[in-house]
């Protein structure tokens, strides 16, 4: 049982853990609660689908469908890998769900059996966290590399966040009692792995490897080299770039980012503390005695 996460818990988690965000205007407020008359959570799950369509950003967060008012997920997924916020309150995403295949998600079983309406229903949208990839759902359709990483990010950084392990994360496929069929379709790779079929199982696994590791692990990150040496004329650039101390190893895209917002939040200092400094030099430019 899990109090859903605020906006601001959001943003700091999937940032904290690598990934690309960008926030749909409004959608801070934006949710189903009030229309509805529920409110969401407590949350016990993570649920995720595709698309079955290009360019949804508009739809999932802000246009709904016909008959289904957004927001329809709470994470839209790009093929590029950048998450967009689309809510953080109720969204319509994971409809009835089948009480045998919820259950199993919310004890965090190691098995998952198939959806069973003769078990019951429960509105899904009342306990799991949605997210939508982009994909147009036929099984021919790729999800991109980044994408692919960007979703077990994503699914790790909420477990991370609420203590819960790769067991609460699930597919729609395996809740719903009215046929869905999402997620499914060829992953270009993942780390060192090449091309593969995604399936729940070894989703859950990759997100269960991440959990294993900090939140800026990556996948296939190479080993910490030794602390750079003065005159070490044998190292690589990637030595150079790699290292940044036996508690953490991150490549160099990672680093520059990190480094950057380091220095940013640098400057902000350094410009307070001029601005006090102007300040206490105007103060004994008053208090000394003209002579």
């Amino acid at each position: 049982m899990a109090t859903p996460l605020t906006p601001d818990q959001w943003l700091r988690i999937l940032r904290a853990e690598g990934v690309r965000v960008e926030e749909y205007p409004g959608w801070r407020t934006r949710e189903r609660d009030a229309a509805t008359g529920k409110a969401f959570g407590p949350v016990r799950m993570f649920l995720n689908h595709h698309t079955a369509g290009r360019n949804a950003r508009d739809v999932v967060a802000k246009n709904g469908v016909a008959g289904l008012p957004a927001p329809l997920a709470h994470v839209y997924l790009a093929r590029s890998g950048v998450a967009t916020m689309c809510s953080a309150g109720r969204a319509n995403h994971a409809g009835p769900m089948a009480v045998n295949a919820y259950a199993s998600f919310r004890d965090e079983k190691s098995t998952h059996p198939a959806p069973s309406k003769a078990s019951g229903t429960v509105d899904g949208n009342d306990v799991a966290y949605g997210l939508e990839a982009e994909n147009l759902g036929d099984g021919k359709d790729t999800y991109t590399r980044e994408q692919y990483d960007a979703w077990v990010r994503i699914n790790a950084a909420v477990c991370r966040f609420h203590g819960w392990t790769a067991e609460s994360v699930g597919c729609h496929k395996e809740t719903s009692v009215e046929g869905k069929v999402d997620p499914r379709g060829p992953v270009e790779g993942y780390g060192s792995r090449g091309r593969f079929e995604f399936t729940p199982a070894r989703f859950r696994a990759d997100v269960a490897e991440r959990l294993k590791h900090p939140a800026s692990w990556s996948p296939g990150s190479k080993p910490a080299p030794n602390p750079p040496k003065e005159n070490d004329m044998a190292l690589t650039p990637y030595d150079v770039w790699a290292y940044k101390g036996r508690a953490e190893t991150r490549d160099a895209y990672a680093y520059l980012r990190s480094t950057e917002a380091r220095l940013v939040e640098l400057t902000g200092q350094v410009a307070e503390l001029n601005a006090t400094v102007a300040r206490l030099a105007e103060q004994l430019a008053d208090t000394t005695p003209q002579g």
